[in-house]
């Protein structure tokens, strides 16, 4: 065994987020530069570097887990539903709040929904499949190994937020938003434990969160849409909030976790 095969065994945690951010970072600074979009590819760094930590650090059981929870569809049809409309009732939410705080809608909003529907197939199949396999389906795991689910989905969604750092630092994104993917770790958590592990649903998820942004920013000017910002911030919150107080912990009132969902072989003080 080589020294960089031990040490990926030895520290697979780490040697995952180094390549999640890593790729990530490069990837968005050389769009910025270039202003191509190829470099948004860079966005599948997490679900790749799942992929080689875990071939290396779990060998071949440990990618047939990888990939069976990607596909793992086979859950009540209610958590489809959760995956699906959750988002978007939070979004229906934040709207009326933005609305009742006296904002005011765009008269004719404009929705180019060829532009939408092509940058829908981008978020399914780049952002939401780049992210959840790495995320939820490598990272979440070992952190639930020895963890509460709360604990475990605070650390990844601070991981997660440091991934989203240069959209913080240039603008793209406000740096509240912070709190959206710190409650939306807890959301996600509280999914995969219900749902066996499934990090499919956790995908469908990710693209309901994301097509709601399209749907949802033209109907306010810049200044309503920052108040917009500030009330979805809120009802995640306080979504994450209830979920806590109904569900303990643990995220789910019935363990469902199955032992093949944590498949490292490194102690866990490497993790």
């Amino acid at each position: 065994m080589n020294s960089i095969t031990s040490f990926i065994k030895r520290f697979p945690q780490a040697v995952f987020w180094a390549i999640a951010w890593s790729t990530f970072f490069f990837g968005y600074f050389m769009y910025l530069r270039t202003r191509s979009e190829i470099w948004q590819l860079l966005i599948l760094g997490p679900f790749l570097g799942g992929i080689l930590v875990t071939g290396i650090a779990d060998g071949r059981s440990g990618l047939k887990t990888y990939f069976a929870r990607i596909v793992r569809w086979r859950v009540p049809v209610k958590w489809y539903a959760v995956a699906l409309f959750l988002p978007f009732v939070l979004r229906l939410a934040a709207f009326g709040l933005t609305v009742a705080s006296g904002a005011e809608t765009i008269v004719n909003p404009e929705w180019a929904w060829g532009d939408i529907f092509f940058n829908l197939v981008i978020v399914i199949f780049v952002i939401s499949l780049g992210e959840e396999p790495g995320f939820r389906g490598f990272a979440l795991p070992r952190l639930l190994n020895g963890r509460s689910a709360l604990t475990a989905s605070l650390i990844l969604g601070v991981f997660h937020a440091i991934w989203h750092l240069p959209l913080f630092i240039t603008g793209a994104q406000p740096p509240i938003v912070f709190l959206v993917i710190l409650a939306g770790a807890v959301l996600n958590t509280w999914l995969f434990n219900n749902t066996n592990g499934s990090v499919l649903l956790t995908i469908i998820m990710h693209t309901s969160v994301d097509f709601q942004v399209y749907v949802f920013n033209p109907l306010f000017t810049e200044a309503d849409a920052v108040t917009h910002t500030y009330w979805l911030v809120a009802a995640y919150v306080a979504t994450a909030v209830i979920l806590l107080l109904v569900t303990g912990k643990n995220l789910s009132r019935k363990q469902e976790i199955q032992a093949e969902q944590v498949t490292t072989t490194a102690p866990l003080a490497a993790n």
